[in-house]
């Protein structure tokens, strides 16, 4: 009997510690999911959770949230309230891994709201932290990474701050993108390695309004910019030691002034350069006055410049093929009417048209030839005269100078009929001057060099009398054009601080020819004709558009997928008015090396034979 008695009281003593141990070292996972007003605390345990979940209120009088086992998080999402002493969340561990604000945590006496005392890796908030009379986060420890986009605020006491690391303790890095306001923002008695702050700006909200920073400087400080009005600023007072400046990597520059982003601290404060790039754009830390730096940013971003230069060889691509295309067509020149002299004078118009760009030109022709044999054999030359050019606007093609041309043409007999050879050559260069287009931060820079388009065509072709008024004329034969813009610089203004430099952008195909054409003379002083054929590159250089002045921009491939084979038409008539003058129409369609351009030309020409 005796011994059951000392045994039910072993029991109840031990189930009453029990109870009280539980109350105290709640087992992991520890989940407060009612309100309540009794404190949690893991107990020790490796990679312990512990919650406080959304809607719940968690009142104490003194610490309300303790961890300390090796891998524990905490995660809080509801409201945590202090009243008396102690803290919001304590992290007492030597390897602890994470605390985490979602929810609200408020410490109305003269603890912090968050304090870690030894090893702790993160700490993360999103909500809103404060303390009426301590700081709102209290490092005594080590803590490796402090993330803050949220609020946190210190209390009202002398030498309070939002984030206080005291005497020879160490934060690895802060990133603050939300507000830290107290007495200070940030207290730092011991060691900041990196601190990267988008706080500050145009002072509208506590995230526009500067960082407020004392004693020791970060080793590294970086700054966040979201925009002109929202950017980082640290306003220092009593700084000691010294801070590299940079900019985030997350940052987005505009060309402009960011005024104020360090006060409070001298040249002697700052170690490293004040001067550098970041995506393209030139930055400067300018001492404006007394301890006051701006940031001062000239330029354009990088990707932006990239995508105009590749908007810019797109318009290219255009004015490219309409020089090379008026060339290819002048090959069909000819000036084949003549009278006793053997000499042949043909003047006209030209209207041609780039589809897909709007590209529209219209220029005057004038062809000259000679007669050298009774069969028409003859040689002459020619000018094509630019009187419009209408695009996009961001290429603007001078008129200065026509483009030139020379052929000669063998012919087996004057009526078509059998062999004819024909050999043309041409040159041409027309002034550019090339704008480009603003793509976000880019600049409008404006440059120019010359256009210059030469080649060469062989072709032969033999006639048939296929019917009574009718010749079909197979032909076959190469072709070799080269279009070249030299390179340029943009001019410097007040809207362009970084002038692009352009390297020659050149192209050049090697073509055989292939089809037939038609003629039809059964009307009275009138001929009929077309010509259907396909063109063929053996062998091109597409080149690439390239430019320097900012860094990072990489040469853009000017026809990264090419039309090798391309058909080709025309369709036109003359009429005799006598024998020895002729007027002449004629449509040619031309499918072009670049994806979707074609172009359309028609001619008009009268033609004289003396």
């Amino acid at each position: 009997m005796k011994l059951s008695k000392v045994s039910f009281r072993l029991t109840l003593f031990l189930a009453i510690n029990c109870i009280f141990l539980k109350a105290a070292f709640a087992a992991c996972p520890i989940e407060v999911s009612a309100n309540s007003t009794t404190a949690v605390s893991d107990d020790g345990t490796a990679d312990c959770v512990v919650s406080v979940n959304s809607g719940v209120t968690l009142t104490t009088t003194g610490t309300a949230v303790t961890i300390s086992g090796s891998g524990s998080t905490a995660t809080n999402s509801g409201t945590i309230t202090v009243n008396t002493t102690g803290f919001g969340i304590n992290a007492t561990g030597s390897s602890v891994q994470s605390i985490t604000n979602l929810g609200s945590i408020y410490n109305n006496g003269t603890q912090a709201s968050i304090s870690n005392a030894n090893i702790l890796e993160t700490f993360s908030n999103s909500g809103t932290i404060s303390s009426t009379g301590g700081n709102g986060v209290i490092n005594n420890g080590s803590l490796a990474n402090l993330i803050n986009s949220g609020s946190i605020s210190g209390g009202n006491q002398l030498n309070s701050a939002g984030v206080y690391n005291n005497n020879n303790r160490t934060i690895s890095t802060i990133t603050n993108t939300g507000s830290i306001v107290g007495q200070s923002g940030i207290r730092n008695f011991g060691t900041i390695t990196v601190l990267n702050n988008a706080q500050g700006g145009n002072s509208s909200t506590a995230t526009t309004t500067a960082l407020t920073y004392g004693r020791n400087l970060p080793t590294n400080y970086n700054i966040i910019v979201q925009g002109l009005t929202h950017y980082g600023q640290l306003a220092v007072t009593s700084p000691s030691g010294s801070s590299t400046f940079g900019i985030y990597s997350t940052s987005v520059l505009a060309k402009g002034t960011y005024s104020s982003v360090l006060s409070g601290i001298s040249a002697s404060n700052l170690t490293g350069a004040t001067q550098g790039n970041y995506n393209g754009f030139t930055w400067v830390l300018n001492n404006s006055s007394g301890s006051i730096w701006d940031l001062v940013v000239t330029g354009a971003s990088t990707m932006d410049t990239q995508t105009s230069l590749i908007n810019t060889a797109s318009v290219l691509q255009g004015t490219f093929t309409l020089q090379n295309s008026v060339m290819v067509n002048s090959f069909t020149y000819d000036c084949p009417v003549f009278d006793k002299n053997g000499v042949c004078v043909s003047a006209g118009g030209r209207n041609t048209t780039v589809q897909a760009q709007g590209i529209n030109n219209t220029s005057g022709l004038l062809i000259a030839s000679y007669r050298f044999d009774k069969n028409n054999s003859r040689i002459g030359a020619y000018t094509d005269q630019n009187l419009s050019v209408s695009g996009p606007g961001t290429v603007q093609l001078g008129n200065n100078t026509p483009l030139l041309g020379l052929f000669s043409v063998w012919s087996e007999r004057p009526d078509g009929v059998g062999a004819e050879v024909k050999v043309s050559v041409a040159y041409g260069q027309k002034s550019a001057t090339v704008t480009r287009q603003v793509v976000g931060t880019s600049e409008a820079g404006i440059g120019g060099s010359n256009l210059t388009s030469q080649g060469a065509q062989v072709i032969a072709k033999y006639g048939f009398g296929a019917i009574e008024d009718v010749v079909v004329s197979p032909y076959a034969g190469i072709r070799y054009t080269q279009n070249n813009l030299g390179g340029y610089t943009e001019a410097t203004s007040s809207s362009v601080t970084a002038p692009l430099t352009y390297g020659q952008l050149n192209i050049n195909a090697t073509t055989a020819l292939a089809g037939a054409e038609a003629k039809y003379r059964g009307i009275p002083q009138t001929t009929l004709f077309a010509s259907a054929g396909v063109e063929a590159d053996t062998n091109t250089a597409n080149g690439s558009y390239s430019a320097t002045g900012v860094a990072g921009l990489t040469p853009v491939n000017f026809n990264p997928n090419p039309v090798k084979t391309r058909p080709t038409a025309s369709i036109g008539a003359y009429y005799d008015i006598e024998k020895n003058q002729r007027l002449g129409v004629t449509g040619i369609y031309r499918q072009e090396p670049f994806q979707a351009v074609s172009t359309t030309t028609v001619m008009a020409t009268y033609t004289v034979g003396l």
